[in-house]
Parts: C-alpha cells; structure tokens; sequence
C-alpha cells in the first residue's frame, strides 16, 4: 500500500471516529464542568502513551538534537491549538448548534487548512483545490442564511448566527494545528508520540490556566465529578480521531488528509439520524450545504 492510500485509509478512521465523538458529545446529560474536554485531553495522553510503547519506541532513532527539538516545539504548539482551543470551540458548538449543524460548520477546518499549508509549509493550491475551497465556503454562507431566515419566521428554529463562531473559530485552531501537527512529523515521524507531546502540552496549559482563572480551575478539579457514560465514550472517540488523524498526516499532504476527513459531516448526519435518532431529518438547507462542503472535499482529495 502507498503511503498516499494509507494516508487516506487513516484520515477515513479519522473521520468515523469523530462522527461518533459528536454525536456522544451531543447525548451527554451531565451538568457543569466542560463537558469532558479536559477529560479527553487526560484519554488521549493514556492512549497516545500506550501507542507509542508498543508501536513506536525504538523503531527508528531519534532525530539530532536541534530537530527533535524544533519538532518537539511544533508538537507542543499543535497541542495548544488543538487541545484547549480547539477541542473547547467544537464541543461548544456541537452543544449550540446540535450535530448536523455543528459538524457542517467544521467544514470550514479543510478550507483554512489549505491556506494554511499553502502559506506555511509550500503546499501547492490547484485551480480544483480553489473550486474546491469556494464550495465549502458557499456552503457555510448556506448555513447561516438558514439560521437568518429560520430565526426570522420563529425564533426557536435556529441558532443565532452568532453561535456559528465557535465552529470558525474551532475550525481555525485546528487548521493551525494540523499544519503545526506536519510539519513537526517531517522533523520527527513519531505519530503516536507527536500525539502523546501535543496532549501532554495541552493538559499543561489547562492546568496553568487553571491557576489563574477560577472557572477553568473548577473544570479542571472537577474533571471527573461531571462524566458519564457519553462523555466517556466521546472521549475515546476523540482521541482515536486525533491519534488517526496525526498518523495520517505522516503519509499525505496536510490538504489531502484534511479534505478526506471531511467525510465526519455525513457519517455524523447519519449516525444521529438513523442510528441514535438524537435529531431529525436536516431541512433541505443543511442538506445543500452539506453536499455543497462534500463537492469541495471531493475535488480536493480526488484530484
């Protein structure tokens, strides 16, 4: 198998892992804390750390000094980025906006993402990357003027627009990460353990902002005292959705791993549809918009 099929194999487990994460996210019952988002940082350390014993210690030696180093900086500030920022923003709006909604809004994630790498790292954008890119940005305009409209007929209907910036801004942090997340991976192809940094970072900068700031240092003593079984098992999803995700990007281009995992939108629609039955079938807005966002993944990652 090429490293470029794996790559999309590993970024489709990806993709399915976090269906199920944002449909686990958007059942849970418990109140107060975060919701789990310190919890599942604390799961992908256990996880990423296991990972690594078995599959990656002493299978390759380290790189020299100053590249482990450099990597090791890279890892830690995809771990903020997606860690704190971004997986505090997503689990936001999946509970603002509910599932379809939010999952469509996290379609922005390949359209920053593309830039990013594009900027950042020298990846080249084709003239399909750009139809690709417009699409799922109409397809987030799509959204929002549903939520205008609906809110204008009767208020309960729809989010307030407004809701929709935890999504971007989510979105934005993860694209930060990602593009951090390979360039770290080509100075240091340790996938496990490049997880394993980027979430022991991100703990620690929970904990410090816990020391500072009194509502995160009542989310963080009282990370276990608000779980349940959802949160749980959305904390193991989310985990081997990072984990597949990191794994997937030591094989492919930050675009085409990012554009593949894409795919969350539908699996998450139709798991909350016909499996958990959490939402009713989408109006035909957030089902354009949907398949506006899988036109533009498609045009990338087929390319």
């Amino acid at each position: 198998m090429s490293g470029t099929a794996a790559g999309a194999l590993l970024a489709i487990a990806s993709a399915t892992s976090f269906a199920f994460a944002n449909n686990f996210i958007s059942r849970t019952t418990a109140s107060g804390g975060d919701k789990g988002v310190t919890f599942s940082v604390l799961v992908t350390m256990a996880i990423s750390a296991l990972l690594w014993l078995v599959l990656e210690r002493g299978s390759d030696a380290p790189p020299p000094p100053g590249q482990g180093l450099a990597g090791f900086a890279l890892f830690a500030v995809a771990g903020v980025l997606a860690m704190v920022f971004g997986r505090t923003l997503v689990f936001t709006s999946i509970r603002r906006l509910g599932v379809s909604r939010s999952t469509a809004v996290k379609r922005l994630n390949p359209f920053f993402s593309v830039l990013l790498a594009a900027t950042l790292l020298g990846e080249v954008i084709t003239g399909t990357d750009l139809a690709g890119m417009a699409a799922i940005a109409v397809a987030f305009a799509v959204l929002v003027r549903d939520s205008l409209v609906r809110r204008g007929a009767l208020e309960s209907l729809a989010p307030p627009p407004a809701a929709y910036l935890f999504g971007v801004f989510g979105s934005l942090a993860y694209a930060g990460a990602y593009v951090a997340r390979k360039a770290g991976l080509d100075l240091w192809p340790a996938p496990a353990l490049g997880t394993f940094l980027s979430a022991t970072t991100g703990f620690a900068a929970f904990a410090v902002l816990a020391l500072f700031l009194p509502g995160y240092r009542a989310k963080f003593t009282g990370m276990f005292r608000h779980l349940d079984r959802w949160i749980l098992a959305a904390s193991v999803m989310v985990s081997l959705g990072q984990i597949f995700l990191f794994a997937a990007l030591a094989h492919a281009d930050v675009s085409t791993v990012v554009m593949i995992a894409s795919l969350e939108i539908f699996v998450s629609i139709v798991l909350s549809v016909a499996v958990f039955r959490s939402e009713p079938v989408p109006g035909l807005p957030v089902l354009l918009a949907a398949g506006l966002a899988m036109t533009g993944v498609l045009l990338v990652a087929l390319e």
